[in-house]
C-alpha cells in the first residue's frame, strides 16, 4: 500500500513539474500544451580592450555585467587547461566606466 501511495505522489509531482514548464492553449474543446522557452540576457560582455601579460601575450578582457568585475581566459603552462584570471580593481573600474557598466563594491 505504501508503494502505491508513493508512486501516486511521485506521478502527481511529475505532472506538476511537467505542467510548470509549459503553458496551455485552448482552441474550442481542444487543450494544447505549448512549451515555453525562457531567455536571459548574458551576464558577461566581451570588450574591445585587451590585457597584455609580462610575456607579451594579449588576451581579450571580459566583463561581468552584474558586478563590473573583469577577467581574461588564460591557458595554464603546466596543464594546458583554461582558467579565469581576474583583473585588478583599477583595471575593472576603468573598463566598467568605459562600457557604462556599474562597478559594484565588494561586501566585506
Amino acid at each position: 500500500m505504501k508503494k502505491l501511495v508513493l508512486v501516486a505522489v511521485m506521478t502527481i509531482l511529475g505532472m506538476v513539474t511537467a505542467f510548470g514548464q509549459s503553458t496551455i492553449k485552448v482552441e474550442g474543446n481542444i487543450i494544447k500544451s505549448v512549451k515555453t522557452q525562457t531567455t536571459h540576457k548574458a551576464d558577461t560582455l566581451l570588450t574591445s580592450y585587451q590585457y597584455e601579460d609580462s610575456k607579451g601575450n594579449k588576451f581579450p578582457i571580459i566583463i561581468n555585467r552584474n558586478s563590473g568585475r573583469c577577467y581574461v581566459w588564460k591557458t595554464s603552462s603546466k596543464t594546458g587547461k583554461l582558467y579565469k584570471m581576474y583583473c585588478n580593481e583599477e583595471t575593472s573600474r576603468f573598463v566598467a566606466k568605459q562600457t557604462n557598466i556599474p562597478y559594484v563594491e565588494k561586501s566585506k
